[in-house]
């Protein structure tokens, strides 16, 4: 099947001839430290996979009536208690204490109010590397679905093989369970399947900025 030849076509070409110096191997780029957690422009899937698995799951428990939840730039929001959230959520894991892990954390998230819990949510997904799908996942998974016929259990067999690793899996599939649980509620939030995924796409997918202004952006979104 196409797909398989997609997702398992060899990933070192080329590379021979680049590792004569074994000692040459650049060195990773040290992480931020957790003072300037807020204003990090990237979070690795396995950091916050957990928070927003649960913030995800408190969502869904107790605030898919409210009107508009993911909606941006709110009138009258503030950030300020998600960013101390999200200061302390590093701090912690800098440390290497689990205050911010398995039940501390869900004691902690389930205390804390709705629109916060969205708002630590949506600085997570909108800093994963490439968005929460990814364009080459997306792409696999397309692939995949169209050589299977458009199977009923396409996503549930193809996500996990398009993927780099578990815990983005587990961010999409609470990605799109989120979304799903909202829309169903749609009559009650303001938020039916046809508006959400239209919004849900700029955390899905990274829109990088070339510098081309209004046309080159809204093309980037309706791909």
């Amino acid at each position: 099947m196409p797909f398989f030849a997609k997702v398992f076509k060899p990933r070192d070409g080329g590379k021979k001839g680049k590792l004569d110096d074994a000692h040459a191997q650049p060195l990773p780029p040290p992480k931020p430290r957790w003072e300037e957690s807020w204003t990090r422009k990237e979070v690795s899937p396995d950091e916050v996979e957990e928070l927003i698995h649960v913030c995800t799951q408190e969502l869904k428990s107790r605030a898919l009536d409210t009107p508009f939840l993911l909606l941006p730039f709110r009138p009258g929001s503030d950030a300020t208690s998600a960013r101390s959230f999200i200061r302390s959520f590093f701090r912690d894991a800098y440390e290497g204490g689990d205050q911010y892990r398995g039940g501390a954390l869900r004691a902690e998230l389930r205390l804390t109010e709705p629109m916060v819990l969205c708002s630590i949510m949506k600085w997570c997904w909108s800093r994963l590397p490439g968005g929460v799908v990814t364009w080459d996942a997306y792409e696999l998974f397309r692939s995949g679905e169209q050589d299977s016929g458009m199977a009923k259990h396409a996503f549930d067999t193809f996500i996990p093989i398009s993927v780099d690793s578990e815990a983005r899996k587990q961010i999409i599939t609470d990605f799109f369970d989120l979304l799903a649980a909202i829309s169903a509620r749609g009559k009650n939030n303001g938020l039916g399947g046809r508006k959400l995924s239209r919004m849900a796409g700029w955390w899905a997918f990274e829109h990088p900025d070339h510098g081309k202004g209004f046309d080159d952006g809204y093309k980037t979104w309706k791909r």
